[in-house]
């Protein structure tokens, strides 16, 4: 290849990458565009939701979990019922775990997630039990006590310090993560901080842990309805075009925390997946306290 091709190339690229973020960024003022159009549906301020939950998906799509308890802190203030709120938060995660899901794809490995799936199926039904019958809010603070306290011994463990997995360990793991993701909407909390002891690439770690995720979002969706939960939902609290914004706005942030992602050497992921492990904790001890 001639100096000038290879030029040529380059500049493709980068002609390629600059109009690529330019459409982004136009949809992104689209979307945030229709929320502020919208302004107060009396139920949600969409005109800052919207941005608000492309920020939270983009934060919380470097390591791949953690966007409910980003989108409460940042669009929290938005919804004034909670209906409107956990509907609209499901929507989107499910579409960014969807979209990370595809693009993690080739580093998918369905002998290692198989234990974790097997025990997630079994724990959630005993999740969403508890969330309908039990003070899920206080369960969901004595959650975010323990990772808030797996942190500080992430950070004082000694360095190198790897745990040996077992594939008996990842069913308990995945079925722990089925009972947090009932209750808590947190399934990734046991596994995430499993899989951190591994000494496993961070490509490896999230492509474990996200289509986790993401099948227990779905079957915690499935086991409340057949428990009941949905009985009382209004779904007119969700209006279709300002969800569809709203959902927008998160893949594009999810797009965007993903090539952060790719850029990330081990130890910072190490760091993003502590930092946001955190707080998902503190959200819970705040969200059990004010509740």
């Amino acid at each position: 290849m001639t100096g000038r091709e290879a030029t040529t190339r380059v500049g493709r690229r980068t002609l390629n990458g600059t109009t690529s973020t330019a459409a982004i960024a136009l949809v992104g003022v689209a979307c945030t565009a229709v929320g502020f159009a919208a302004g107060s549906s009396g139920a949600v301020d969409w005109g800052f939701a919207v941005p608000a939950l492309l920020a939270a998906a983009a934060l919380s799509s470097v390591v791949g979990f953690a966007f409910s308890a980003l989108a409460l802190a940042l669009s929290g203030w938005c919804f004034r019922d909670p209906v409107a709120m956990v509907g609209t938060f499901l929507v989107c995660s499910i579409a960014i775990q969807t979209l990370s899901v595809i693009r993690l794809r080739a580093a998918l490995d369905p002998k290692t997630l198989a234990p974790f799936m097997l025990g997630g199926l079994a724990g959630t039904p005993l999740g969403t039990w508890m969330l309908l019958h039990l003070d899920a809010p206080r369960l969901g603070a004595l959650l975010g006590v323990l990772l808030l306290g797996w942190c500080l011994f992430m950070l004082l463990r000694r360095p190198g310090w790897t745990l040996r997995g077992t594939v008996a360990g990842d069913v308990v793991a995945g079925a722990l993560g089925g009972v947090t993701g009932g209750v808590a909407a947190f399934p990734g909390a046991v596994p995430v901080l499993l899989l951190g002891l591994r000494g496993w690439s961070k490509e490896r770690q999230r492509a474990t842990y996200q289509p986790f995720i993401l099948v227990m979002q779905l079957a915690s969706l499935a086991s409340l309805d057949a428990q009941g939960g949905f009985a009382r939902l209004d779904v007119g609290t969700l209006p279709l075009p300002q969800v569809a914004a709203a959902t927008v706005a998160a893949l594009i942030g999810a797009n965007l925390g993903l090539r952060r992602f790719a850029r990330l050497d081990e130890r910072q992921f190490a760091r993003w997946v502590l930092v946001l492990l955190a707080a998902s904790g503190a959200a819970m001890v705040v969200r059990g306290s004010l509740t």
